[in-house]
């Protein structure tokens, strides 16, 4: 019953096609998105209450001595899979008789049959191995009767149950009427196990009939059971919102019954339904309540089943570690059960997540694991799945021929196997396949096949997918007209399936057909209902981190918007479609930020449940206690499978932490009483910027880029290159500008400086042509002395103040400035390199919205009383000088530490020694530095054992304008939300303690700063999330109040920092400088020395928000 399970399918595909992308890409989303759903809902479809193999059949058990059973009766059996238990009823005409048989550890069948043999009362209910079995019946004749007690499975382990006589009378009104509704059910079991859509729409009304029957009678078992097999009879048939209302019915009568297995199933067929209608978030909130249950209520296969579930929701959040995570804890729960298939299907799930990845050999090495199951239980159906999941693995391996002989090897199984679904499926993957060689009339002739079988078996979802597959092939072949005939017909079905993922999917292919036809208003039109569709499903997500990574999978169609908008712009210069594509870059952006950003003014927790707070705190406190653990773990020895634990426990505790906030939000009258933000506009930037600031945003395209240049009174727009050339060369520099802090294995110093003198003048070389990409267009218009950049993708780890305008093409800036001496690296000769920050303030914001909304939340409020606090110099070892603590290993590992490159960063300095975390010796001299410019009265010094995390969340801090760290920085760039500043890890009596101060936990300071600086390693780094940016240490601070914060963008050097810093504290507290301009200086002053010259040591420091 496989394909019965395949309509979820459909919404998954579309989740995340892009017409007019690869068609391999598009390939692959059908085949993984499927699988996925197959191994979700397939292993329901083994006991789906309309199987024929749930209908008697005595060949196939063991028959044993009759019993004869009473009113009252109770009798306690065993039973082994395959055997039949029967008794004997005798029975009076006219008297009605319930029977039940309560199951413990084994499905049964119960069967009660009259003198002449024939059936007049048969359940087995969709309820498992446990729960009660009502049979009932009114007797004809008087006579002894048979009932039947069976294990329709031979195989399944041995259980056992209990059989009672509960009612034996004379029938009554109501008792006809349950015998009627328990026959017209059971009429409608059969009818829908026929699979002809007639014999369907009559099942239903079989089904209705019952529960009308049923309104008399105080039964609420069978009401409940009833509904639930209606619900699924639904729910196979594709209507699953439907099945969703039935499901809802029966849910609370199963709670009052105290049925939590029941519960548990339903549950999980919610989170199903609201799977497959695009409520992502509803179906994790359903699977977890299910999961609950667990393991007051043991079910091994239907907890690996909902683990699995999850590990789905969280692939097409493309949370993909999480993924992994979820199938890695299903997938030994299915190994205990011996159930391989599961198991098959788990790996197989296993290596979708690895393929979509990028790794698809490693992907292909889980398939062939599946495979190997599956072949060994002669799982047909699911090597033929298999087989097609390998076809889309050797598409990205760009072996197409391979991939079609794995797709014909498929084909041939899903039709010896009856398969009629997936053998439509595969017919269109091979048509996507043929479409990636260029042979679109192939690809057309088996997307046609593909939607005839699927029509013929009756899959509306499925239908709407083939034919929005169908629309995307003559868009490819250049045919828009007739590709937007079946993107019309597809979106006619999804919206009738209230499909909103597919509706926006397929709004976005009618934009691209409409835009292929020069239909640009159509086209704009089309694009802008699917994006309101978007933000719709978007508005429904509670997890903050979740609305990211969803607003991450649809970014194509923003660029395809904004290219649409520049597209009108170059036809019609004057009517604004520059400043509309720029409103479309900012809706693009940061969106879960600004939310944040507005959430951050108000006190969120005032008002809420407090057992709701301590269980916050709680699992803050122990997600705390882990990822300590797991970072001592760092480089020691055998500890994989520590590590492995500790990363599934940290996952399970970050899991129940955001639900936690996202339940504070939810009961919060503060967070209900919000409007959301909303991006800005053109004139509402511009109100933005003063006098003097330009502010220049990127877009980066898959085939063309953009970028914006705007100022108070005006406003350009250029074309650049396409996305994978500008990255490519901002990687390049990326590379170059760090390679001093990059130490090769066997290199000494001679080595070393011969390397750095070749990525030196490499270096000019890569920087003037990423400069040239990204600056060269507008390099003579930037006559601004201040420049906001908004960057995108890669250039967000480019620090814009080493590039450089072009030779030749010297801006306004340029031009005014008489000191254009020709300048030199510490290892080269003169060059005519002129970095920006020569002429320009240079600033960073994620996006300008975000700084307008920023500037609301702050704009009254007063500055700290207080000057400068600095935390410096902490003490992260045992065997620090500060302890007087000289043993042996210690002094050994503190003359490793001098030998090594003098940066912030944590390194192994042993195989075996863990994690050790070096002295940083010139943060003290940085921190007595900046303290020497400042007042003293008004000053704060945390250093040694003081720069700990108590000293940092004390509250301390809040009463000082400027905030300065100079320690380390440990970026995660997969949990952003544990990276942190490392504190003191021992006290002053040498125990260890914990010194991370993560960024969860700076989310939730008051540290309302008018500047934090992180003067420690990659600070400005985290987790590149499209669309939303780097997340990580940065927006911690700006929710805690910070105006603007100063981070780093890689491993910097000690000595140098400590050299910048001091200059960077002496332009704001003696020269009276702002920020922005305080650092510039310092970074021109430092680049003016040869010792410094090298942007490596003075342009890792970018300033984020407020440059007033």
């Amino acid at each position: 019953m496989i394909q019965e399970f395949v309509k979820p399918i459909a919404s998954r595909i579309l989740l995340r096609r892009t017409a007019l992308r690869s068609t391999a890409v598009r390939l692959f989303i059908l085949c993984s998105f499927a699988l996925l759903s197959i191994q979700i809902f397939s292993a329901r479809a083994e006991s789906s209450p309309m199987s024929a193999d749930n209908y008697p059949s005595s060949s196939r058990i063991i028959q044993q001595d009759s019993t004869l059973i009473e009113l009252g009766t109770n009798i306690a059996r065993e039973l082994k899979g395959g055997e039949a238990h029967t008794f004997r009823l005798n029975l009076i005409s006219g008297q009605f008789v319930r029977v039940v048989v309560n199951q413990k550890g084994i499905d049964v069948a119960v069967t009660l049959f009259g003198p002449d043999g024939k059936q007049i009362a048969y359940v087995d209910n969709p309820n498992g191995k446990w729960g009660a079995e009502p049979a009932i019946a009114i007797a004809e004749i008087s006579a002894e009767h048979r009932l039947e007690v069976r294990s329709p499975n031979k195989d399944a382990d041995a259980g056992s149950y209990e059989i009672k006589v509960v009612d034996l009378r004379e029938a009554t009104a109501k008792d006809k009427d349950f015998v009627a509704a328990e026959r017209a059910f059971e009429q409608g079991r059969k009818l829908f196990g026929q699979r002809t859509t007639a014999s369907q729409r009559e099942a239903f009304e079989k089904f209705k009939q019952a529960l009308v029957l049923l309104q008399s009678n105080e039964a609420r078992d069978r009401q409940a059971i009833m509904l639930h097999v209606l619900a699924i009879a639904y729910y196979d048939s594709g209507e699953v919102q439907t099945a969703a209302v039935h499901f809802k019915r029966a849910l609370p009568l199963f709670q009052a019954e105290g049925d939590r297995k029941q519960e548990a199933n339903i549950l999980n067929y919610l989170g199903g339904a609201s799977d497959i209608s695009g409520d992502l978030q509803e179906a994790l909130r359903y699977y977890n309540q299910a999961l609950q249950i667990f393991p007051a209520e043991k079910d091994q296969l239907l907890e690996a089943r909902l683990l699995n579930n999850i590990g789905k929701i969280y692939f097409d959040f493309a949370d993909w570690q999480k993924a992994l995570e979820y199938y890695g804890r299903a997938l030994p729960l299915f190994g205990t059960l011996n159930n391989q298939r599961s198991t098959a299907n788990t790996l197989r799930n296993i290596g979708s997540v690895h393929v979509y990845l990028g790794d698809a050999n490693k992907g292909l090495e889980y398939y062939q694991q599946a495979l190997r199951l599956q072949r060994t239980v002669d799982d047909k159906a699911g090597e033929a799945l298999t087989l097609t999941l390998m076809g889309f693995a050797q598409a990205r391996l760009d072996n197409p021929q391979q991939s079609l002989e794995n797709y014909n090897q498929a084909l041939q199984l899903h039709r010896a196997t009856g398969n009629r679904r997936w053998e439509a499926i595969t017919l269109g993957t091979i048509g996507s396949t043929y479409s990636t060689i260029g042979d679109q009339q192939k690809a057309l002739e088996y997307n046609q096949q593909s939607l005839e079988l699927i029509r013929a078996v009756g899959d509306r979802r499925y239908e709407a997918t083939a034919l929005g597959n169908i629309g995307d092939a003559y868009a490819l072949s250049g045919q828009p007209q007739k590709g937007k005939e079946y993107y019309d017909q597809a979106l006619a079905l999804f919206r009738n399936l209230d499909d909103r993922h597919s509706i926006a999917r397929m709004l976005q292919g009618l934009a691209r057909a409409e835009r292929g036809m020069n239909n640009l208003n159509g086209a704009r039109s089309r694009i802008e209902e699917a994006l309101s569709e978007v933000e719709k499903v978007r508005g429904r997500i509670g997890s903050q981190q979740s609305r990211a990574s969803y607003l991450a999978t649809l970014q194509t169609a923003y660029t395809f918007y904004i290219d649409l908008m520049m597209q009108m712009h170059r036809l019609s210069p004057t009517e604004g479609h520059d400043a509309a594509a720029l409103q479309v870059s900012e809706r693009a952006r940061t969106r879960s930020l600004l939310e944040m950003l507005t959430e951050a003014r108000v006190n969120i927790r005032e008002g809420v449940d407090a057992a709701l707070l301590e269980r916050e705190r709680n699992l803050l406190q122990l997600l705390n206690a882990k990822a300590q653990r797991q970072v001592q773990l760092l480089g020691q020895k055998n500890t994989g499978v520590q590590h492995a634990a500790l990363s599934k426990e940290i996952s399970e505790l970050e899991d129940q932490y955001q639900q936690a906030q996202t339940a504070i939000r939810k009961s919060s009258p503060a967070y209900a009483a919000l409007t959301q933000p909303q991006p800005l506009g053109l004139k509402e930037i511009q109100t933005q910027l003063d006098q003097g600031t330009m502010l220049i945003e990127y877009s980066l395209g898959e085939e063309r880029s953009y970028v914006w240049a705007v100022t108070r009174n005006s406003l350009k727009t250029y074309e650049l290159p396409k996305r994978e050339q500008i990255e490519k060369a901002a990687r390049l520099v990326y590379g170059l500008l760090t390679a001093r802090s990059q130490s090769k294995a066997g290199e000494n110093a001679q080595q070393k400086g011969e390397r750095i003198a070749q990525t030196d003048s490499q270096l000019l070389n890569a920087s003037k042509e990423l400069s040239q990409m990204v600056l060269g267009p507008i390099g003579p218009e930037l006559g601004a002395e201040r420049l906001v950049v908004v960057a995108d993708g890669a250039l967000q780890y480019v620090p814009f103040s080493a590039l450089s305008v072009v030779s030749g093409q010297s801006s306004v800036a340029q031009r005014s400035r008489t000191n254009n001496e020709p300048r030199t690296t510490d290892n080269g000769p003169p060059t005519n390199y002129r970095p920006l920050i020569q002429d320009h303030e240079i600033i960073s914001l994620p996006s300008a919205s975000a700084l307008a909304i920023q500037r609301q939340g702050l704009a009254h409020r007063k500055p700290a009383p207080n000057a400068v606090a600095v935390i410096a110099d902490p003490v992260f070892s045992a065997a620090d000088e500060r302890l007087g603590a000289q043993a042996k290993t210690g002094a050994v590992k503190q003359s490793q530490a001098d030998g090594a490159a003098n940066t912030r960063i944590i390194e192994h300095l042993a195989e075996d020694s863990g994690l050790i975390i070096r002295r940083l010796k010139f943060t003290r001299q940085e921190a007595d530095q900046i303290l020497a410019e400042a007042p003293r009265a008004k000053s704060f010094r945390a250093i040694d054992f003081k720069a700990n995390r108590a000293t940092a969340t004390g509250g301390e801090l809040s009463k000082y304008r400027y905030v300065h760290f100079a320690t380390h920085g440990y970026i995660d760039s997969e949990r952003p939300d544990l990276s942190a500043i490392v504190l003191s890890l021992v006290d002053a009596e040498g125990k260890p303690q914990d010194g991370f101060l993560r960024a969860h936990e700076i989310y939730n300071l008051n540290l309302p700063a008018e500047l934090v600086v992180l003067s420690a390693c990659e600070t400005g780094l985290g987790k590149e999330i499209k669309g939303e940016g780097l997340v990580g240490l940065t927006r911690g601070f700006m929710y805690a109040g910070a105006r603007r914060v100063v981070v780093s963008l890689w491993n910097v050097n000690d000595k140098a920092t400590a050299e910048l810093m001091a200059r960077f504290y002496r332009g704001m507290l003696k020269e009276n400088k702002t920020p922005a301009a305080a650092l510039r200086t310092a970074q021109m002053e430092m680049s003016r020395q040869r010792q410094w010259q090298s942007p490596y040591y003075w342009a890792a420091f970018v300033l984020q928000g407020e440059w007033k």
